[in-house]
C-alpha cells in the first residue's frame, strides 16, 4: 500500500483518518470523506444541490445516487487521489447525458424490446424492490430483473413499464439480447488441493447475468453443459462469473478458492452483486446459497440438504 504525504489543513488530521471507512472499507476514513465532498461539489456545479450520506447522495428532488461504484472506480484507478477529480467529473457528466435521454416509458414497444436484457442482482445491493413485483427469485439474495440498456446506463424496468409490454415477452427478448452480447474470456484459476475453477471475465455489464443462462456458459467453456452433481457458482460483481462443475473431491478446494475470490471481487469490484457461493442442482431450479458472512473476515459454509448428499458421495469416492 502506498504512503502519501498530506499537507495539513486547518490543524492536524483526525486520528481516525487512516482507519478503514465503515461504508467503503477499501478506502480510509479520510479518503472517503474527501471523495464525498468532491462528489457533492461537482454535482453542485451541474446545478444539483444535494446531501451526502455515507453510501449515497440525496438530491433535493428526491433522486438518490449510490456511491459504491464510483468510489470503487476511484480506488482502482491508477494515479491515486490525483486522478480522482477527473474520474468524478466524467461520471457526473455521464449522468447528465443519461438524464437527457428518453426514459423506458417513452420508448416504443419495438425499441424497448431491442434494448431489453435480463439481469441478475443482489437484492441487498438495491435501495428497494417495491417497484419490481415481476422479479424472479434466483436463490439466496439473488433476483432476476428486466433492464433497458442504453450507451451510458442500465435502467431497471418498473412494474408499470413491464405491464405495458408483458413480462414474458420482455424476458424472451432479454435472453436473446444477452446471448448476442460480447461473451468475454474464460480464465482458469488454481485453488487449494490442486483444484481449479473457471472465471468468465468481460467488459459487458451483463457478464455476471450469464448466470441466468449458465448452460450456455458451460457449453462454451467446457463443451458440455451437463453436470451430474451440479455446479458451484458465484457472481462477485457485474463483470465476473465464477463456476466449478462438481466431479470429485476437488470441490473442497474449489469452494475455498472461490470463496476468497468472490469476497474480494465483491468488495473491491465495480457493480457488486453478491459475496456468496451458490450451488445449482443437476435438475436446475432455485440456487442454494452455501456461504454466510457473520462479520468481516468470518465466512461459514452450510453443507445441508441435497448438496450435503452430493458432497458425501464425492468424498466417499476419494476413500475408495
Amino acid at each position: 500500500m502506498g504512503i502519501f504525504r498530506r499537507r495539513r489543513r486547518r490543524g492536524a488530521p483526525s486520528p481516525r483518518d487512516g482507519e478503514p471507512d465503515e461504508t467503503f472499507p477499501f478506502l480510509t476514513v479520510g479518503e472517503a470523506a474527501r471523495l464525498r465532498a468532491m462528489v457533492r461539489e461537482m454535482f453542485a456545479e451541474e446545478g444539483i444541490e444535494s446531501e451526502i450520506h455515507p453510501g449515497h447522495l440525496a438530491a433535493a428532488d428526491g433522486w438518490h445516487f449510490g456511491l459504491h461504484n464510483l468510489f470503487a472506480t476511484c480506488h482502482n484507478t491508477p494515479g491515486g487521489e490525483r486522478a480522482w477529480p477527473g474520474v468524478v467529473r466524467a461520471h457526473v457528466a455521464k449522468l447528465a447525458r443519461i438524464n437527457a435521454e428518453p426514459s423506458p416509458a417513452d420508448l416504443s414497444v419495438e425499441s424497448l424490446l431491442s434494448r431489453a436484457f435480463i439481469r441478475v442482482c443482489g437484492e441487498s445491493t438495491l435501495p428497494s424492490v417495491s417497484g419490481f413485483r415481476y422479479r424472479r427469485r434466483v436463490g439466496g439474495d439473488l433476483i432476476e430483473l428486466l433492464a433497458c440498456d442504453s450507451p451510458d446506463a442500465v435502467a431497471y424496468l418498473t412494474d408499470t413499464e413491464v405491464e405495458r409490454v408483458g413480462a414474458d415477452r420482455l424476458r424472451a427478448a432479454g435472453v436473446e439480447n444477452l446471448l448476442t452480447e460480447p461473451f468475454g474470456e474464460i480464465h482458469w484459476l488454481d485453488a487449494p488441493g490442486s483444484a481449479r475453477f473457471g472465471v468468465l471475465l468481460g467488459d459487458s455489464v451483463y457478464t455476471a447475468s450469464r448466470l441466468l443462462i449458465l448452460d450456455d456458459v458451460l457449453r462454451r467453456a467446457t463443451g458440455d453443459p451437463v453436470s451430474p452433481h451440479g455446479v458451484l457458482v458465484s457472481v462477485p460483481n457485474r463483470h465476473q462469473l465464477a463456476f466449478h462443475r462438481l466431479v470429485d473431491a476437488s470441490l473442497v478446494g474449489a469452494l475455498e478458492g472461490m470463496t476468497r475470490f468472490t469476497i474480494d471481487g465483491f468488495s473491491d469490484g465495480v457493480g457488486g452483486v453478491s459475496p456468496h457461493i451458490y450451488w445449482r442442482a443437476p435438475g436446475g431450479g432455485e440456487l442454494q446459497q452455501l456461504t454466510e458472512i457473520e462479520k468481516p473476515g468470518e465466512v461459514s459454509v452450510r453443507v445441508e440438504g441435497e448438496f450435503a448428499e452430493v458432497v458425501q458421495t464425492l468424498l466417499n469416492r476419494r476413500g475408495n
